[in-house]
């Protein structure tokens, strides 16, 4: 094996430069719209006119490199992908972007939901493709555009599912893993940099610019354009953060209005957080259940698919080919229906490796407690020792030592112990997650995140579960998440936005000055007297460019390159479950914590739009319907708001007799919070069962979809043609072709987001 990783073989590889195989232009492969339905003749070496989906390969440049270049260029070309190739200095950059023809071939393939002339939204179909698109997409022979059909989401979920299938030959490849891509051997090897999709600078203006100070949150228009330029998981985490956001306000209004009556009527200020309790089942119960109701809008909108609809669940579950894990194993056996060859697990098997993860997890969170448990009792332990030993002893009897440095110890050990702990279990559970072998990506993720959501919700809210149920101290309680949730709150929003904004400024502005000082360099060698000083001058210049990491103007790829790579939304997730423990679990202690998450929520909204479209690049898209795992872990943590709140009063106030009335024993008034408990927790069950389900619009837009296609079938109606289907005017066709997800129908009190 050569230093390229690749093994020759007779007639070698053709050298550097060498171009894709020739397989003709779009142009030449799409003359009509049956050839691309047929979708011959892809290119290798050229995609026609340029789709706006672009993924970009970093090759970190080296003499010994060319030939592997070379061969990578060939191979992803000959899958149908084009390929154009840019120099630099110490780089050789691949520009991928999918014709035509290869996008309807996948999009077929992985039966994408596509709106059609008649401005319904179905699955995709080459063999139709006629009915989704125009002619006036067609003025040439170069056929319909990529951009008329595809969402630029959709190009890049498209074209990066095709890469992900074209593997390394071992032939002519060394050192293989598993099912492992041609680029992800590339980037193990180290010869790959970075391969991201680019951003569209349009796009992303038009994103940035939904908000307004009339309008600080996202319409359904501006949701609709993310998801377009995103992808679907992307844009249901800022639907889900909108929804959230927006019925905050009226929580946080209400805990406003507690906080002040608990200060100015000290006397009722147990009646007030009782009622604040049944006031916060009452919303979190209204708030998940109106978002699923929301998310079935939402959803059927994008797809015209119903969540909870046996029938379109299937096909949505049977379309995302790109889910499946390439680190799934098993043995592959014939599909009983269909006779493919496909590969499963045993179902004992995954029962065994599922049972033995969760015995690792319980023991895992026993001994998070006890560590916890101890790290706080150490507060204690510490405590006595400087009030007893430290006055006593020469070293640490000084008030910097006794008052300062001691008394900070058992802070620091438990900010230690959390930190060590968080770093154990985040290790074991995506080493558990691994270990469960999951067929699918979001299998995988759900199996993960209520994994992480366990370990830290231990790890989080154990300190305050401690001091409000064994030490019963309600004033330390509500001053330590005031403090933490202000701290977490302000140190959030300055790592997320302002510290990611004020280093780039600063690195701008660095390779700014070291730029202009190369520039100031080289007129002080043109004008220098003798050759020495030229020279001298020139090494200056050449310096100083080298130490400037700002791209050339107009570098769009490497501009993008110097960006942070993408974090996805996981930990955008984990920091609203975060939030809402806080204002839930404890909001008979803190009520006025829902104000400050609502005021909060407002700015975390446009940062994260900013973040996401300015300071990262680009993610790659994902499809989705739901937010997954993380509904799971609101309901939990919803569920768990009645039983903490509830002993608050009870245990940490001692005050239950104020609201279960006077005159009876301790026994009775814990038998009559708990009897409380269970009647709050039936409330929330009905509650949920009451506000649940299929808004009424989508059952009604589903049973005209059914009427309107009985009367296809059976080619009834004015201006049905000889084949029942109804032929679409100009300007209806035009707007059915429009890549954006144009929704048909309004929901109630929604606005129409049609372009």
């Amino acid at each position: 094996m050569d230093t390229t990783g690749l093994r020759h073989r007779g007639g070698g590889s053709g050298g550097g430069g060498a171009a894709a195989p020739a397989g003709g232009s779009v142009a030449a492969a799409a003359a009509t719209v049956e050839q691309l339905a047929a979708g011959g003749g892809a290119s290798g070496g050229s995609c026609g006119p340029r789709a706006v989906g672009t993924v970009a390969v970093l090759f970190v440049k080296a003499a010994h490199q060319v030939e592997l270049v070379a061969t990578v260029r060939r191979v992803i070309g000959a899958a149908g992908v084009g390929v154009e190739v840019s120099e630099r200095p110490d780089l050789t950059i691949l520009l991928l972007t999918p014709p035509l023809p290869l996008l309807i071939r996948v999009a077929d393939e992985l039966a994408i939901r596509k709106r059609d002339l008649r401005g319904e939204v179905r699955s995709f179909s080459a063999a139709a493709l006629s009915e989704f698109i125009l002619e006036e997409d067609n003025p040439s022979a170069v056929g319909p555009r990529g951009d008329a059909l595809f969402t630029t989401a959709e190009q890049i979920l498209l074209l990066e599912y095709v890469l992900d299938k074209v593997r390394p030959d071992e032939a002519r490849f060394d050192d293989i893993h598993g099912s492992e891509s041609v680029l992800e051997w590339c980037q193990r090897q180290g010869y790959v940099r970075d391969v991201f999709p680019l951003h569209d600078g349009d796009a992303v203006d038009a994103i940035i610019n939904s908000f307004s100070r009339t309008s600080p949150l996202l319409d359904l228009e501006a949701l609709s354009r993310m998801q377009a330029y995103f992808g679907d998981k992307v844009a249901l985490y800022f639907s889900f953060l909108t929804f959230y956001t927006q019925h905050l306000v009226m929580f946080g209004v209400v805990g406003g209005l507690v906080s002040a009556g608990v200060t100015l009527l000290p006397d009722r200020a147990a009646q007030l957080q009782f009622g604040f309790t049944i006031f916060t089942v009452l919303w979190s119960v209204s708030l998940l259940s109106n978002w699923k109701r929301q998310n079935i809008g939402i959803v059927y909108l994008w797809k015209k698919l119903v969540l909870g609809d046996a029938s379109d669940e299937a096909i949505a579950a049977a379309s995302r080919k790109e889910d499946f894990r390439k680190q799934f194993f098993g043995e592959l056996v014939n599909h009983r229906i269909t006779g493919e060859k496909i590969m499963v697990y045993p179902r004992r098997l995954r029962a065994a490796r599922f049972a033995v993860s969760a015995v690792v997890v319980l023991i895992l969170l026993g001994i998070s407690a006890r560590v916890m448990i101890w790290s706080l009792h150490f507060e204690d332990v510490m405590r006595i020792w400087r009030e007893t030993v430290a006055p006593t002893m020469a070293w640490s009897r000084s008030y910097v030592v006794k008052d300062l440095i001691l008394a900070q110890a058992p802070l620091v050990v438990y900010l230690g112990c959390l930190n060590v702990l968080d770093r154990v279990n985040g290790f074991v559970a995506y080493k558990l997650t691994d270990f469960e072998n999951h067929k699918y990506a979001s299998t995988y993720e759900n199996a993960l995140v209520a994994k992480l959501v366990a370990f830290q919700f231990l790890n989080m809210n154990m300190a305050y579960l401690f001091v409000a149920f064994v030490r019963r101290d309600f004033t330390r309680l509500h001053a330590s998440l005031r403090s933490v949730m202000l701290i977490e709150l302000v140190t959030g929003n300055i790592k997320e936005t302002v510290l990611p904004v004020y280093m780039a400024s600063r690195k701008k502005a660095a390779a700014v000055a070291a730029r202009d000082a190369a520039a100031k360099a080289r007129e002080e060698a043109t004008t220098a007297a003798n050759p020495a000083a030229a020279a001298a001058a020139l090494a200056r210049a050449e310096a100083a460019a080298a130490a400037s990491p700002l791209p050339p103007e107009n570098d769009v790829v490497l501009t993008q390159a110097a960006l942070n790579p993408d974090e996805g939304v996981f930990g955008d997730y984990f920091e609203l479950v975060r939030q809402f423990s806080y204002i839930t679990l404890f909001a008979s202690a803190f009520p006025v914590g829902a104000t400050v998450a609502a005021l909060n929520n407002f700015g975390e909204l446009y940062a994260d739009t900013f973040k996401l479209c300015r300071l990262s690049r680009r993610p790659s898209p994902e499809r989705a319907f739901t937010i997954g795992a993380w509904m799971r872990a609101f309901e939990f943590i919803s569920v768990a708001s009645i039983a903490t709140n509830l002993a608050i009063i009870a245990v940490t106030r001692d005050a239950a007799s104020s609201v279960v009335g006077s005159g009876r024993s301790k026994t009775e008034e814990y038998f009559a919070m708990v009897l409380m408990e269970h009647v709050l927790l039936l409330a929330r069950y009905v509650a949920g069962a009451m506000l649940e389900g299929c808004p009424r619009w989508v059952r009604d837009e589903r049973a005209k979809e059914q009427y309107q296609r009985t009367k296809r079938e059976n080619g009834v109606g004015a201006g049905a043609s000889g084949d029942g289907r109804k032929r679409p005017s100009k300007r209806s066709a035009l707007v059915g072709s429009a890549p954006m997800p144009v929704p048909v129908v309004v929901p109630p009190g929604g606005t129409s987001t049609a372009s």
